[in-house]
């Protein structure tokens, strides 16, 4: 090769190279780059205040989530409230949303943004129905995954396609997408702080019972009681996390009393009580093959309570909520409140033959 076939070669090379660099940068950055500044939803920016209405569905369930008056609730849950700022901030973030790129028109590739239709347990996209007042359309779209950048970070948009269109788009926005009950609600239902509580009770449907009583009211150790000779506690944690029940306990789901059927050979009775008096009394139980955990509370006043005037008003301010609904709770609270005696201790040595 010639000097002067080389330098051309050379330079041609560069120039590939280059351009590959700018395409590679222009697809991985983290830079939102807007092709328009047109809003992905523009019927929904001018009628914001004026929707009654939103409808999520994924692959399992729907969730809608209603106006009524200056409040948002849920209908299928007997009007629980939703939080107005969540609502409020989804709807803000949602009309924000500007075109950022046109992506596929291709179905067979739909599934890899999650922007397919919802037919079946495997898709994984999620209909985002928002009408105005009329009840017309204002927002009737799949809402797919977020977009990541080389490193693995999440990039600023969404991919969507509207409903009865192929194609599909990634959006210019932050904006993320509630998709279960307790995303828009403020979940945290009760706060009894785990370092008040002196004793924890569990009692059985088959008659065993479970207490525990802190050694220490500075300390976080736990004894239990009335342990049966010869028998010892296993892992001390077992019975310390006890305490942590109600301590910002959240809600998954929740019922209007009456209708969650707690059946009488499976519910678990526990209670708490703190060293100033206040006692909280749990029914819980776990449904068949442990998927979803059910719980309802009320409070009082233990009768010896040191300021009795106070923990009345603690516990008419729980039971305003707790007693007003009954409450599936996440896996890991259930547990702390229904420890078994035979769980928490080491097993009995065998009687050598």
């Amino acid at each position: 090769m010639t000097p002067k076939s080389f330098l051309g070669f050379a330079a041609v090379t560069a120039v590939i190279t280059v351009a590959a660099g700018f395409s590679i940068a222009e697809r991985y950055s983290t830079d939102v780059f807007v092709l328009s500044d047109k809003p992905m939803f523009s019927d929904l920016t001018v009628k914001v205040n004026d929707i009654p209405e939103i409808s999520v569905q994924d692959n399992e369930k729907t969730v809608r989530i209603q106006r009524k008056g200056d409040d948002w609730v849920l209908p299928e849950r007997s009007d629980f409230p939703a939080s107005n700022e969540t609502v409020r901030k989804f709807l803000v973030k949602l009309a924000e949303l500007r075109v950022r790129e046109k992506k596929t028109a291709d179905p067979k590739l739909h599934a890899r943004l999650q922007v397919q239709d919802l037919k079946g347990k495997k898709d994984l996209s999620k209909r985002l129905v928002v009408k105005d007042k009329d009840g017309n359309l204002l927002v009737d779209t799949l809402i797919g995954r977020q977009n990541f950048d080389i490193a693995g970070t999440v990039d600023a948009g969404r991919y969507v396609r509207k409903m009865g269109d192929p194609q599909s788009w990634l959006t210019a926005g932050t904006f993320d997408m509630p998709d279960a009950i307790n995303k828009w609600v403020k979940p945290e239902f009760m706060n009894v702080n785990a370092k008040r509580i002196e004793t924890v009770t569990v009692r059985h449907p088959d008659g065993t019972h479970l207490t525990v009583e802190r050694i220490d009211t500075k300390g976080t150790k736990f004894k239990a009681l009335d342990v049966p000779a010869g028998r010892k506690l296993e892992y001390q944690i077992d019975i310390d996390n006890m305490s942590d029940g109600v301590d910002r306990i959240e809600l998954e789901d929740m019922r209007k009393p009456g209708k969650i059927n707690f059946p009488v050979g499976k519910t678990i009775k526990t209670t708490l009580r703190t060293y100033d008096g206040l006692v909280v009394e749990a029914e819980l139980f776990a449904t068949d093959k442990d998927e979803e955990f059910w719980a309802r509370f009320k409070a009082h006043a233990a009768d010896d309570a040191k300021d009795k005037k106070k923990i009345e008003e603690e516990a008419a301010k729980i039971n305003k909520t707790a007693t007003q609904w009954d409450y599936m709770i996440p896996a890991f609270k259930y547990r702390y409140m229904t420890r078994k005696m035979n769980d928490v201790l080491d097993q009995p040595k065998k009687a050598a033959k």
